[in-house]
């Protein structure tokens, strides 16, 4: 049975540890309204790009390397992992997702680009080759350097060092839950619009997606970034509120244990009082 010093040192401990957690929490919190805001107002910015370019499609027949579908020999892998860890099962959850995926792509060249320390590990630990490790990418939320990195993917596809572009990252659902995904950057599939809407374009059509196309594959990879960004924050709060909770209840069960050793202590301090003074009589 632990000492009474013992119990009082492991509740202290236990404490520090709920002071740090918590405050974890709330800044999680506050981050997690921010994050979930950039994220939900990305999404329709996203679909205003895809019902144009659909659009233009309707009318217009576009060829690009970009939308060329090709045997897959070679795959670039995007993992969007967060950088740190305390995230509960959100990286887990993704890389489970990734790792099965590499499973099916045996036999295919997979080159990773890790968008966080957590894929570099992943990565390391299947001794998949890293082409490229960017981290702080979540905090920094800058989509020129988003824009860099996409910029980078879509010329290696056009140069056919790559066949196909995967991205996988943590869809955000709510603060709850966290959706692992696998998104298909490459080849760029086109949408196809049933609207019946007649337009004159200026500059040509086909000049317009040329430069729209780009654009909206870029704006794809920075709008899941940012769900990213709200899946940790959100993972982070909750796994964080999890172990306050934790922690509050093994503080109410030391503080029990203390109070019983301290009980049991006193008690023997009496029976040897008790014993004492008898034998003094006696």
């Amino acid at each position: 049975m632990a000492t009474l010093k013992v119990i009082k040192k492991r509740i202290s401990s236990v404490k520090s540890t709920q002071k740090i957690t918590r405050a974890m929490k709330l800044v999680s919190a506050a981050k997690l309204r921010r994050a979930t805001e950039k994220a939900h107002n990305s999404r329709p910015y996203e679909a205003e790009l895809v019902s144009m370019v659909s659009a233009i499609l309707r009318d217009t027949d576009w060829s690009s390397p970009l939308v060329e579908q090709r045997d897959v020999k070679r795959v670039a892998m995007v993992v969007i992992s967060t950088d740190r860890g305390l995230a509960g099962s959100l990286n887990t959850n993704l890389f489970k997702l990734a790792a099965k995926r590499l499973g099916e792509l045996a036999g295919v060249d997979v080159d990773g680009f890790a968008l966080g320390k957590k894929s570099n590990d992943f990565f390391k630990k299947r001794g998949v080759t890293i082409v490229s490790t960017q981290t702080e990418l979540a905090r920094s939320g800058d989509y020129a350097r988003v824009s860099e990195i996409t910029s980078g993917l879509r010329k290696a596809f056009i140069e056919k060092k790559y066949d196909r572009v995967e991205v996988f990252y943590s869809g955000f659902q709510s603060a709850l839950v966290q959706k692992p995904t696998r998104l298909d950057l490459l080849p760029f599939v086109p949408e196809t619009s049933e609207e019946q809407k007649s337009f004159i374009y200026e500059p040509a059509a086909a000049e317009l997606l040329s430069s729209l196309v780009p654009m909206l594959i870029d704006f794809r990879l920075f709008r899941v970034v940012l769900e990213s960004v709200a899946s940790e924050h959100g993972a982070r709060m909750t796994a964080m509120e999890s172990a306050t909770k934790n922690a509050k209840e093994m503080i109410e069960r030391l503080t029990l244990q203390r109070n019983r050793a301290r009980q049991a202590a006193i008690t023997k301090e009496l029976m040897e009082i008790i014993g004492g003074a008898e034998a003094l009589a006696g």
